[in-house]
């Protein structure tokens, strides 16, 4: 223990870092070497921000990694904040040693934890508990000024723990956080079907936009579960059991859309959870096909785009291996030598159920134009369009084709 150790130099540390625009790293490894403790920042998530120990993937007790281990303590935080409402440190017992939590708050947000703790082989500096959460309660005011300077988050005024639970569905780096016995206590209370997921896009970026629209969605729907990031909202809709309230769903996301300018892809109800992943992935690919192939429009139903999602995953699988795949091609160019439709028409022709009426209104040409049209399509392509097994084909192909296009 060191005889000469003075809080007041953790402050002098910190205060001095910030005037000279020290980073996350450089602040926390000059208190850890001060105070001889062992020192671990993390996000809401539970991503390892910064640590002054080596061991960041290595094992812990009872089969649990150090990230796990880290994502209960901050857990146990967050229950005892509720409880009793913590504002400092808390402080746990651990074996021979102690571990001081404390979350690091942003705009009134909490952003992030620090886990300052004594080290079993090393004789600590700090001379009492009470000094311990102290020296970490310092470095989390400090590292809540150094991550508003930089612009570390993205500020919306949800709940801690609904933010947690949204980036351990939404954010791949997140890793299967819901295994750990804790966050599942918490996640079991707060998720209930049935659910919705939405993913809106800006079409001109602008952050502050970004943040309004999802304390728009927070406000109005206390029970979502909303996550930013890379200039993206996304959402689990969470409880969602009426028709009146999936209404609400839609009718809120398309005023944002025209409000803030957004595109946004949007799931159908659904009521279970262990789909959310799948549901991510399908809205996700919606939001991007549609974009694509529809900008006119501001929202996009994962069914909509459902074949053509299908296709982007095969894409690369199948390549030019496609059924008539030459024979296509010699309808686009009989398009571009004589400045005809086919092509297009067939397209048209094949996703309105191959029904002449419905495709020449489509098109705008006359019933007898269609009929002329598909006739030469036959010719040329050598086969009977109408046979169901063809027109299958044929569409997947062509849908096939253009998900190249895009991908």
């Amino acid at each position: 223990m060191k005889d000469n150790f003075d809080i007041n130099v953790c402050y002098k540390k910190v205060f001095r870092m910030l005037g000279n625009e020290g980073t996350i790293d450089q602040m926390v490894n000059d208190i850890a070497e001060y105070t001889n403790t062992r020192i671990t920042v993390i996000d809401i998530g539970g991503k390892i921000l910064s640590s002054s120990d080596e061991r960041q993937d290595g094992g812990y007790e009872n089969g649990r990694n150090w990230k796990e281990h880290l994502l209960c303590l901050a857990a146990q935080y967050i229950e005892a904040q509720k409880e009793e409402a913590l504002e400092d440190s808390m402080l746990i017992e651990e074996g021979e040693g102690f571990k001081a939590v404390s979350r690091i708050m942003v705009k009134g947000n909490t952003e992030g934890f620090s886990i300052m703790e004594t080290q079993p082989d090393k004789e600590p500096a700090i001379a009492t508990e009470q000094l311990l959460c102290q020296a970490n309660d310092i470095l989390c005011q400090a590292l809540g000024i150094l991550m508003e300077r930089y612009g570390h988050r993205v500020y919306y005024h949800a709940s801690t723990l609904r933010r947690m639970i949204a980036r351990s569905f939404f954010d791949e780096d997140a890793g299967n956080v819901l295994k750990i016995r804790e966050i599942r206590s918490m996640y079991n209370t707060y998720v209930l079907p049935d659910f919705i997921v939405a993913v809106l896009e800006m079409k001109d970026y602008h952050m502050f936009q970004l943040q309004k629209a999802a304390n728009s969605l927070a406000d109005e729907f206390p029970d979502s579960f909303i996550y930013i990031k890379e200039g993206r909202v996304y959402v689990l809709f969470s409880g969602v059991q009426v028709k009146h309230q999936r209404n609400m769903i839609g009718s809120v996301l398309e005023e944002l859309c025209g409000e803030y300018g957004f595109n946004c892809g949007m799931s159908e109800p659904f009521d279970d959870v262990e789909l959310v992943e799948k549901k991510h992935f399908l809205v996700r690919k919606a939001l991007e096909i549609g974009r694509a192939s529809e900008p006119e429009k501001d929202i996009y139903m994962e069914y909509d785009y459902y074949i053509q999602t299908v296709c982007s995953c095969a894409v690369s699988y199948i390549g030019r291996a496609r059924y008539l795949e030459k024979e296509l091609q010699e309808l686009k160019n009989e398009d571009c030598m004589k400045g005809t439709c086919f092509y297009n028409t067939l397209k048209e022709y094949l996703l309105n159920g191959n029904n002449v009426s419905m495709t020449s209104k489509k098109l705008f040409i006359h019933r007898n134009t269609m009929i002329y049209r598909l006739g030469k399509i036959n010719e040329i392509l050598g086969v009977d369009i109408n046979a169901p097994s063809v027109s299958q084909r044929l569409m997947l192909s062509i849908i096939l084709q253009e998900q190249e296009r895009v991908n």
